[in-house]
């Protein structure tokens, strides 16, 4: 019987937060052999956390199956590769005392377009320049990018495109192998991603979809995506993924137009109804579509997304709404995790790109060593903050 992924808070959550700390002192007691050396480095790791999250008050988790998940962009509790990811923290921590550390074993994440293709024609597409009819990369070619990453010990990533979905079978194949060692992800608009197909990529081992939903009302959304049937797919494709256990995260590019108090609080309403377990906000970016268009966010409306996160995550009159990250929020507090920090994109053409909104590749993942390439992404950095 398929378990629907849901959210707790309260108590209970309470009580999943302890058996999440005991699993970091014991990962970090193993991994320094150091106490003391083992506390501070667990201290660390929950304040960032908290400062991600947007705030040290927010108590949810994710139940998936038998984990629970606090942000769509990591792994779940317990796991190997929660372990993996945390030892790569420590890892980080201590390289940071050393001239040269490994960039490559520093990655958290990884979003990678496998797909040239895409049925839609987003206003706002940062692919647009790579979209076409076929694809550059054949199955094989996509079989040795993804040995590449399992190599340099990615344990988390997320398929894009394009459209994931308009490559199926063999995003499907992908997934089955990847997924014994990495949570898998997709993040897609939700065209055609009918029940079948949902349930054999939970069985083929998905973890979530990031599904793309830019407004609460659905005319404003199929015109976003020219098209008159992209919200009915949305909103199917999060039923169907709830159905066959995997879980949802909905993807709102927040723009200049959408940006208000009224929008945000329908969004969330309607985010809550369906059954969502993340909302992840972007924010436009002049790449793609949107080039040469002034599509940046006020300084009123990026502190409105900042306050609107933080409420979501941390106000008991919202405990039962989704958890909300917000990548510009801890960029402003933080600096960008991009960048080969703790992750890159690589479009579909294998191109290493610093994110999929600061273009420019840096190398091709199938013609030199990986981690030279994310050497050269780190030197030039975020292009954005």
């Amino acid at each position: 019987m398929t378990t629907i992924p849901m959210l707790i808070s309260g108590l209970r959550a309470k009580l999943i937060r302890l058996r999440v700390r005991f699993f970091i002192m014991k990962v970090a007691l193993n991994y320094f052999r150091s106490p003391i050396r083992a506390i501070r480095e667990m201290k660390k790791l929950l304040a960032l956390r908290s400062n991600v999250n947007g705030s040290v008050k927010m108590l949810k988790y994710i139940n998936s199956g038998n984990q629970f998940f606090w942000n769509a962009d990591y792994c779940g509790y317990p796991s190997e590769n929660l372990k993996a990811l945390l030892q790569k923290e420590f890892k980080r921590s201590q390289q940071a005392e050393i001239e040269k550390p490994d960039s490559t074993q520093a990655l958290q994440t990884l979003i990678w377009g496998i797909t040239n293709r895409c049925p839609l024609s987003c206003q706002h597409c940062y692919e647009w320049d790579n979209i076409a009819q076929t694809d550059k990369l054949d199955i094989e070619s996509l079989r040795k990018v993804l040995n590449i990453l399992r190599a340099n010990g990615l344990r988390h990533i997320q398929f894009s495109g394009g459209e994931p979905l308009a490559r199926f079978d063999d995003l499907l194949t992908l997934t089955k192998e990847a997924s014994p060692d990495m949570d898998c992800w997709i993040l897609t608009s939700g065209f055609g991603l009918s029940a079948d197909k949902a349930f054999a990529l939970k069985e083929a081992g998905l973890k979530g979809a990031q599904i793309s939903l830019d407004h609460w009302d659905a005319g404003l959304h199929n015109n976003f995506r020219n098209n008159n049937k992209s919200y009915e797919m949305a909103i199917s494709a999060v039923k169907n993924c709830q159905d066959a256990g995997i879980m949802v995260s909905l993807s709102l590019c927040a723009t200049r137009e959408f940006v208000s108090e009224n929008n945000l609080m329908k969004y969330a309403d309607l985010a809550k109804v369906l059954g969502a377990n993340f909302i992840r906000i972007l924010e436009p970016r002049a790449v793609g579509k949107f080039s040469n268009v002034k599509v940046a966010l006020s300084t009123e409306q990026v502190e409105l997304l900042s306050d609107f996160v933080n409420r979501l995550n941390a106000g008991k009159r919202y405990k039962n709404y989704p958890i909300v990250t917000f990548f510009g929020y801890h960029q402003r507090k933080m600096r960008c995790f991009g960048a080969g920090e703790r992750y890159v994109y690589i479009d579909p053409n294998g191109d290493v790109h610093a994110c999929p909104f600061c273009r420019g590749g840096m190398g091709n993942v199938l013609d030199e060593p990986f981690s030279a390439i994310i050497e050269r992404v780190k030197s030039i950095g975020c292009h954005m903050f």
